[in-house]
């Protein structure tokens, strides 16, 4: 019997629950937390000069689009056995339910299509003699990330341990992958588009300065470390199964835990850009749930699913009022 929890209708409401929870943010006034300009030599998204309803209208359609990617990205490498919609519809709900993600215009929601490009590069290269092309994009991808956001730097060793995993890394794949991180600057500067006198140290600035209360900290941090929590028991709980499964499909979640795991790591180590990673951490938790409701067959999975849908709502308008 196919897998089925909550089909294409899922995900359509998910989509809805998080477009109406952007309205209310955005009609009470809310402001989330701001990384600061934390690019190497370009401004951060939350630097550009963009009016603030199209912030909230740009950030909610990459939110959308991103959990929609996932679709495609799952049923392409089969990350989830039997694929339903739990995967890109939890992505959805857990990002727009914190409004340090599901906000205004970040380098969250670019970060996340960022990885889902690169993880789905690097699995098209499964043990490929010659990946030199995807690796070097994959390292080019991150190279220019860092330029306006310094936490794509993180995720160059763990692509290189993912690309180890999907036994595509080679000397030339080494040295590929130097390469595409350098090109972009080595462009940027040679061709004149950004002046040596533009590098500068990423302008930290105060998390938290706009919260209107110190409960918005609480919930917003109950919210993470919930998620965190949960997450990493389900991937030790999961891995049982996937153990005794296909091998390649094991090899995929294993990356994307990797990818979680230096998100939790940047969260905790480079605090005052946390809202960075958030909606990547989002996307490998979604993968986590998705992924426990596909391999343990839970009984009425539809009400689970709606549950942990409300928690993260009332977490949502706690912080909201």
């Amino acid at each position: 019997m196919r897998y089925k929890t909550i089909g294409t209708g899922g995900f359509a409401g998910a989509v809805a629950i998080a477009i109406v929870l952007a309205i209310i943010y955005y009609i009470t006034g809310g402001s989330g937390p701001v990384s600061g300009n934390m690019g190497l030599c370009l401004p951060s998204p939350d630097q550009w000069p963009i009016p603030v309803e199209w912030s909230w209208i740009i950030n909610m359609a990459l939110i959308v689009g991103s959990g929609t990617a996932l679709i495609f990205f799952n049923k392409g490498y089969s990350l989830i056995q039997n694929a339903d919609m739990v995967f890109p519809s939890m992505f959805v709900i857990l990002t727009a339910t914190n409004p340090w993600a599901g906000g205004q215009l970040d380098s969250s929601s670019l970060m996340v299509i960022i990885n889902i490009i690169c993880l789905a590069t690097i699995f098209s290269c499964y043990k490929s003699r010659n990946a030199t092309q995807e690796v070097f994009f994959v390292a080019t991808m991150l190279g220019v990330g860092s330029m306006f956001q310094y936490a794509f730097l993180f995720f160059i060793p763990a692509y290189l341990l993912i690309a180890l995993m999907m036994k595509c890394l080679h000397f030339k794949e080494i040295i590929a992958f130097g390469m595409g991180v350098v090109a972009p600057y080595w462009i940027a500067v040679g061709m004149g588009l950004v002046p040596l006198d533009q590098f500068h140290v990423p302008q930290f600035t105060n998390l938290f300065e706009n919260l209107s209360s110190g409960s918005d900290l609480l919930i917003g941090a109950l919210n993470i470390g919930l998620t965190a929590l949960v997450g990493i028991i389900l991937a030790l709980n999961n891995a049982v199964k996937l153990y005794a499964g296909n091998t390649r499909r094991r090899l995929y979640n294993n990356a994307i835990a990797v990818i979680g795991l230096i998100c939790i790591a940047g969260m905790a180590l480079d605090f005052h850009n946390l809202p960075t990673y958030l909606a990547t951490f989002y996307m490998t938790a979604a993968m986590q749930i998705a992924n426990t409701f596909a391999l343990w067959n839970i009984p009425k999975s539809r009400y689970w699913i709606g549950s942990v849908t409300a928690v993260y709502v009332i977490l949502f308008l706690i912080m909201i009022f």
